[in-house]
Formats: structure tokens, sequence, C-alpha cells
């Protein structure tokens, strides 16, 4: 399965956070009920300042709650995770990005796209 990692900006709820709670666990529940693997979830800040005000769902948003979350499933299950995510309003933006095909993709050194030879000294 290939593994994806998921960046989310959801609604604050000033309040309380049962809200993202709520929506993390819907989220990954997803991914393992179809035999998939929740492997990282990182908080990267609540009640945080967007870029720019952002309209979603006939609302205005301008602060986020955002995390990331890595996980390995199939594209199908993928596409049933995207079209969650579209319906749901407490969701202002995602993105998903594809990590990998395998986990063992991630740990191949990549090759430069430049290579230098050593400058040897010259006289002249």
């Amino acid at each position: 399965m290939p593994m994806y990692e998921l960046f989310c900006i959801a609604v604050h709820n000033p309040q309380s956070s049962v809200n993202l709670r709520s929506l993390i666990n819907s989220l990954s529940n997803q991914v393992h009920t179809s035999g998939g693997v929740v492997r990282d979830l990182k908080n990267l800040g609540i009640n945080l300042t967007l870029p720019q005000r952002i309209r979603r769902m006939r609302q205005y948003h301008s602060r986020g709650d955002h995390f990331t979350m890595t996980f390995d499933t199939s594209p199908i299950v993928l596409r049933r995770l995207d079209e969650t995510l579209r319906r749901d309003p407490s969701i202002i933006r995602w993105t998903v990005l594809k990590k990998a095909e395998k986990v063992k993709d991630l740990a191949k050194p990549l090759n430069p796209s430049v290579e230098f030879d050593e400058i040897s000294e010259r006289t002249y």
C-alpha cells in the first residue's frame, strides 16, 4: 500500500477541542477499517491565524487548527477519505501527498541531480 500524508486545516472551536478529536478519530477509523495503518499524527498548531481569509461552505475563516496524518492505505480508500473531507463542514483546507509507494522506498538514498568531481590542483 502506498504511504500518504494528509495536511489539514480545521475550523477552530474556542470552547472545546472535541470537534478536532472527533474529526481525527473518524479519519483514522476510516483508514483502520479498510486495512490501512496510521503511522503518525502531528499537531502543527491550534488557533493559528491563516495567511488569508478563506471561504468554505459559505463561511469565512481567519483562524484554524493545523495537523498532519501519515498513513498507508489503498487509492480506493483515499478517494473515500477525500469525499469525507469534502463533505465535512469543519474542514477548511486539506491536501494529500503521496510520500512513497512502499515504506522501504523512503530509506533509499536520493541520487544528487548534479554530481561534482573533485577539483584537482593544476599547475600551469
